[in-house]
């Protein structure tokens, strides 16, 4: 809804400064020669201030009409920012353990303040990740807190850290192997960032943070996916992925036993965009930008808040 509302803001803008301009240049004629210039330019400063004004950015709010007229408005040949699931094996089995989209051991203990330390980024970039991070906390019960000492902290956050243009993030307790490195990273965020995109990018790497891994990763996902296009899509810049990289982030799959999981959830932050290109049967999923009710029920268990009850 706020794409309608700007477009209809700049047709006022417009029909401004057309009424502005217009009687203008009839009250121009009536100045004596040595006036017209000194008046000309006035007029130039007055249209360009009303041809500058813009609305403020307000807090996101959940919107599927948002959603769909953000997928409307993205060029149909466009490929999507999307991040690296980082994933350490477990040393005890050689193997990923899974329980539901929530790997076993990764999770924080329940109600902790995840601590924040970042690496580089101004106020703004800071504020943004911390603003979209806490809409986790909204459902589970964990918290995010900034740290000035990177020894004391959970996480750390770099943005296009060491020049790099990827966005991905060490799956939950995974952090704490890497104690004097970045593990997340931003690698896309610009000051003309919208608030949805911010939303879709940092929930969905602080959903890797805090233990959620990849929708498509489900054992019950039933993408039909052309596999060689697949690997020419992803190939391509911004992504830039390897055949490996596919393989890992696109098309591997957790094994149903040992995996506790519910239905395939194609509206979940932590479900890519899918281009119907991409797929045998034309199917697509298009960009999530919020948390899905599915997400919202499922972190709460993995971190359950405490009620009078308990």
């Amino acid at each position: 809804m706020r794409l309608f509302i700007q477009s209809q803001q700049l047709k006022v803008i417009d029909k401004q400064l057309l009424a502005l301009l217009n009687i203008n240049i009839v009250l121009l004629y009536k100045y004596p020669a040595h006036m017209k210039t000194k008046y000309l330019a006035i007029l130039f400063l007055l249209i360009f201030a009303a041809a500058c004004t813009k609305t403020n950015e307000t807090n996101v709010q959940p919107s599927a009409e948002l959603n769909s007229i953000a997928l409307a408005a993205s060029s149909e040949d466009s490929i999507p920012h999307v991040c690296i699931d980082n994933t350490i094996i477990t040393a005890d089995t050689g193997q990923i353990q899974t329980n539901a989209v929530f790997l076993k051991g990764k999770n924080w203990p329940n109600g902790k303040t995840i601590r924040v330390y970042f690496l580089n980024g101004n106020s703004f970039f800071k504020a943004k990740v911390l603003k979209f991070a806490s809409v986790w906390s909204l459902y589970a019960n964990i918290k995010f807190a900034v740290t000035t000492t990177r020894a004391n902290s959970d996480i750390r956050v770099g943005f296009k850290y060491g020049g790099d243009g990827g966005s991905w993030s060490y799956i939950g307790t995974d952090a704490n192997y890497f104690k004097n490195s970045e593990t997340v990273n931003f690698g896309w965020f610009t000051a003309s960032t919208s608030d949805a995109e911010y939303s879709r990018v940092v929930c969905h790497e602080i959903g890797h943070a805090i233990g959620l891994v990849h929708e498509q990763s489900s054992p019950v996902a039933a993408i039909k996916w052309d596999k060689p296009k697949v690997y020419k899509y992803y190939a391509a810049a911004p992504n830039n992925w390897s055949k490996k990289d596919v393989d890992d982030n696109i098309f591997f799959k957790y094994s149903k036993t040992a995996t506790q999981y519910t239905i395939f959830d194609a509206k979940s932050i932590m479900e890519y965009p899918v281009d119907g290109k991409l797929t045998t049967d034309g199917k697509s999923i298009g960009y999530n930008y919020y948390l899905s009710s599915v997400d919202k029920a499922f972190i709460a268990k993995i971190y359950p808040k405490k009620t009078s009850s308990n």
